[in-house]
């Protein structure tokens, strides 16, 4: 039988509270998870929205394909009423980005170097040198929104969006295509949902699978929108109407971090003032639905990470007991939760939940409270896995990837800044069986054991990939310190912080567009020995000043690895400090 969820939040009712104006400082305590936004604010009041411009960019993600770059903005500070999501046009702005950086690295190896011949390369783009480096880094002025937009869209949501999540159909072959994006909205509140393309480089039987749009185009942002830039249809709002949900639950309020699992199935929101955890269930046939909330949480959930599902337990799931399992950081308690999803598949109807599983102290640093951002890194188990052979040994090939390469586990904490460092260990349970022990469950267990210092004000983490000098990508951790306006490179390999990257003010999401260079026909390109050719570029939601910061990740580009080259969009800061 499923629990039943303690409370239940009613629709909001009545008069909503009037708009205010938040001082700058509010600005960053909102923006850094330090406080609460108000709940719920009047969709009638303000203007609407700036739909060519950022405004408070929370969310940040690259399309599955990277063909688009996805956009969340807030109105933090109510401005307007909504915020935004841009779906832009990844390809035109790979291509510019990749023209700029090889301009100024040919620039800073000229022998006139020099301002002129900077001035040069940034003339490739149509912009001048950068004039108020206070502002935003990097050399050149800041490069035009509008050209990146014209193949791709723009919606109104609510305002206080935080971040941003893709689902993929995980068996396209024998599934079809589907992809759908997830933002969590504290100001409704609700957990607005998309349908995007599914562009996805898939294969199957040898023969390259059609791509799939629900819109007929190659970028696709749809949630019932009717008219460019309206706001998105109330049916794409989860979590906002009762009669959806079997249990006739609505969203709790501030719902912040989100993550969603390997399968594209079960997606848990936390909410930082409530002490509670949502599942929003993702079924591909119908609407995700609201299914369940789990309370009594440490005070304060603030980030979670879904753990990556061994493919051993994926390609025997008919016999392995194994529920999908996600962790949760606080800012009040120096814990680390573990949560697991049940589709309840043997009750009818089936009424999905979460429970909490696990409860991990975290000392590896003096207090170890008020922890922010996770990431988990599960590249080395992925590669052992891709080098296991078909056949009657790939069970216990695939059940060694598992077990001898435990998955690695990384958060920001604030109290003192630190990147805390652990593993999480997939162990097996058996049965003896007929021809010997037979595997019948599997469960996750996370230890703590270190942690390597940070500037003030860590706030997120994501895993991504530099080019090495021997021109292969190779996986760091990006630890973002929002108040001191850094991002580290931490290589777990070598156990160290490798670079330290200098933003704009207020650094809030970052997203990675990492791949093989390709022609304008979509050909791969190849060097001299017949190799792929790889590029990595991080792309960086500057909140406070509103533009998106470009930064090189290749080590053999001397001039800008490591450096925010390029600026996105006009950056304007705060209202109430101009």
């Amino acid at each position: 039988m499923s629990p039943e969820p303690v409370f239940r939040r009613p629709n909001a009712a009545g008069s909503l509270p009037r708009r205010v104006r938040f001082a700058s400082a509010a600005l960053v305590l909102v923006a850094s998870g330090l406080v609460g936004a108000s709940g719920c604010f009047a969709l009638a009041d303000g203007l609407p929205p700036p739909l060519d411009a950022f405004y408070y960019p929370t969310g940040l993600v690259v399309s599955p394909g990277g063909t688009a770059l996805y956009v969340a903005n807030s109105d933090v500070d109510l401005q307007y009423n909504g915020g935004t999501v841009f779906a832009l046009d990844l390809v035109k702005l790979r291509a510019d980005t990749g023209k700029l950086r090889q301009a100024i690295v040919d620039a800073a190896a000229s022998s006139a170097g020099g301002d002129e011949a900077m001035r040069a390369a940034c003339g490739t783009l149509g912009v001048g040198r950068n004039d108020n480096t206070t502002l935003y880094p990097g050399p050149c002025a800041p490069v035009a929104l509008a050209p990146y937009q014209q193949g791709g869209k723009a919606v109104t949501i609510g305002a206080f969006a935080s971040d941003a999540v893709i689902a993929v159909k995980p068996n396209p072959c024998a599934d079809g295509r589907g992809a759908r994006l997830f933002v969590p909205v504290r100001g409704d509140p609700s957990v607005t949902y998309f349908n995007i393309t599914d562009d996805r480089e898939i294969n199957c039987d040898g023969a390259p699978l059609p791509a799939s749009s629900p819109c007929g185009a190659t970028i696709c942002l749809d949630c019932g929108v009717t008219t460019a830039g309206g706001r998105c249809a109330r049916d794409f709002l989860v979590g906002r109407d009762p009669s959806d949900s079997q249990r006739g639950l609505t969203l709790p309020v501030e719902p912040f971090g989100i993550a969603v699992d390997d399968r594209s199935e079960s997606i848990v929101v936390v909410h930082q003032t409530e002490q509670t955890a949502s599942l929003v269930v993702n079924r591909w046939e119908s609407e995700p639905v609201l299914e369940h909330y789990l309370t009594n949480l440490p005070p304060g959930p603030t980030d979670v990470a879904s753990f990556p599902i061994p493919r051993f337990i994926e390609e025997n799931r008919e016999t392995v007991d194994y529920t999908p399992a996600f962790g949760v950081s606080f800012r009040s308690t120096a814990v680390f939760d573990v949560l697991r999803y049940n589709d309840d598949g043997g009750s009818s109807p089936a009424r999905p939940f979460v429970t909490r599983n696990a409860s991990v102290r975290i000392g590896t640093t003096a207090s170890s409270t008020d922890s922010r951002g996770i990431a988990v890194d599960g590249s080395k188990r992925r590669a052992c896995e891709e080098m296991c052979p078909t056949g009657a040994v790939r069970n216990g090939c695939l059940r060694a990837c598992a077990e001898d390469n435990p998955l690695g586990i990384y958060m920001a904490n604030r109290a003192p800044a630190a990147l805390v460092i652990g593993q999480v260990e997939t162990r097996f349970t058996e049965r003896e069986g007929p021809n010997g022990p037979e595997v019948t469950g599997a469960f996750e267990e996370v230890t703590f054991h270190d942690s390597v210092p940070l500037a003030f004000g860590a706030s997120r983490v994501k895993m991504g990939q530099i080019i090495g000098k021997d021109g292969l990508p190779a996986w760091r951790v990006f630890a973002v310190t929002y108040d001191s306006g850094i991002v580290f490179s931490y290589d777990p390999a070598s156990r160290r912080v490798d670079n330290v990257i200098k933003t704009g003010r207020g650094p809030h999401a970052l997203a990675f567009d990492t791949e093989r260079v390709r022609d304008e026909a979509g050909n791969l390109v190849l060097d001299a020995e017949g190799k792929p050719i790889w590029y990595s570029t991080m792309y960086v939601a500057q909140f406070t000043d509103s533009y998106v910061g470009v930064v090189d990740l290749d080590m053999r580009n001397q001039a800008t690895f490591g450096a925010l080259y390029m600026t996105l969009g006009q950056p304007v800061p705060p209202k109430e400090s101009q």
